[in-house]
């Protein structure tokens, strides 16, 4: 144990003055959902992966401490992304980008620390840790999801990994979904208020609060405005969003009305991707938002960033056809969209 660490451990909170902390909002989610449209309906939900658990243990009195510089002196807070990266994904240079934030505060006798965090102007990927002493279980969620200022929506997925008895890594992708352009900079916070356990039914309340700032990275954005027909759904990509990190892939889909009498909802994903040197890649969907009740979408995806050396994508459009609440689902491949790489 290095001596910076066993200083932290032996901190002598009884003489550390509380924070003065507000009352965060309890606004409940479902753990499967992680959308808000505070301004706008029709925001396509994603699934919202927890892959294990949180259950915190609560007190009579919480007491809340910041310690912004203490995080890179706590070892297993340190590179938290090469727990989630794997070859292929879009967090393969997740490291080489990403803003060191470094705040860790303590809540009830339990640590969290916010590592990194980057916003490719698309979507924002945020890293942190967990120290508890209590035992976690894997259906646990948290009420209060990441918030970005000036987002009329926002749509995303998580996971939470042990690595220890009492550590824990934790990994948000989000993207908000503006009414305007993306800002230049964004402000974050976050505050994980209430933490509930489906298997137990225990709800456990601390008062942890982050807030901070990131800069977009810089994109060079390539026109595409190629398109497929098949299965009654036209699919339109519109654009690429390159840069040193991931490309994010910008399509629209329209849906013919005698598909919607049928099937009422109707989406687009991309499963798979490949450039022409055989490469392929991982793809992780933004999301979608619809104004017309699921007539048309806006949608994104992002890859990792494409080898600088290919000349052309191959992207297969897979459309899910849904009676909704789990009464039935067809997939059907549309013909494949080759876009010319610039």
């Amino acid at each position: 144990m290095t001596e910076s660490y066993k200083q932290w451990l032996d901190l002598d909170i009884e003489n550390i003055e509380p924070m003065s902390l507000t009352d965060s909002r309890k606004a409940e989610i479902k753990h499967t959902v992680l959308v808000n449209s505070r301004k706008k309906k029709g925001f396509v939900q994603l699934r919202y992966l927890t892959v294990a658990a949180i259950v915190f243990v609560s007190a009579v009195t919480t007491m809340s401490y910041t310690f912004p510089t203490f995080a890179s002196q706590i070892p297993f807070m340190q590179n938290v992304i090469s727990y989630f990266n794997k070859e292929d994904s879009i967090y393969e240079k997740y490291g080489d980008f990403a803003t060191e934030i470094g705040y860790t505060q303590i809540s009830n006798g339990t640590s969290i620390m916010i590592e990194n965090a980057v916003f490719d102007g698309t979507s924002l990927t945020v890293s942190y840790a967990i120290e508890t002493d209590a035992d976690l279980s894997p259906s646990t969620y948290t009420s209060n999801r990441f918030d970005i200022k000036g987002a009329s929506g926002l749509s995303g997925s998580g996971a939470i990994r042990k690595i220890s008895d009492t550590r824990y890594v934790g990994l948000e992708r989000l993207t908000p979904h503006f009414d305007t352009a993306a800002p230049a900079e964004i402000e974050v916070s976050w505050q994980p208020k209430t933490f509930i356990d489906q298997t137990t039914n225990t709800e456990i309340n601390g008062d942890w609060n982050f807030n901070f700032t990131l800069s977009k990275l810089d994109n060079e954005i390539q026109p595409v405005q190629q398109s497929v027909t098949d299965h009654g759904v036209t699919v339109v990509v519109t654009s690429l969003k390159k840069n040193e990190m991931s490309t994010v892939i910008e399509y629209e889909s329209v849906v013919d009305e005698e598909i919607l009498k049928q099937w009422p909802f109707v989406s687009v994903q991309f499963e798979t991707i490949q450039d022409n040197l055989g490469n392929t890649y991982i793809v992780d969907s933004n999301g979608s938002k619809s104004n017309d009740n699921g007539v048309s979408f806006e949608s994104s995806a992002t890859i990792k960033a494409i080898d600088p050396n290919a000349k052309s994508l191959k992207l297969v459009p897979m459309i899910y056809f849904s009676l909704g609440s789990g009464r039935g689902l067809e997939t059907k491949f549309t013909e494949p969209i080759i876009i010319d790489l610039k």
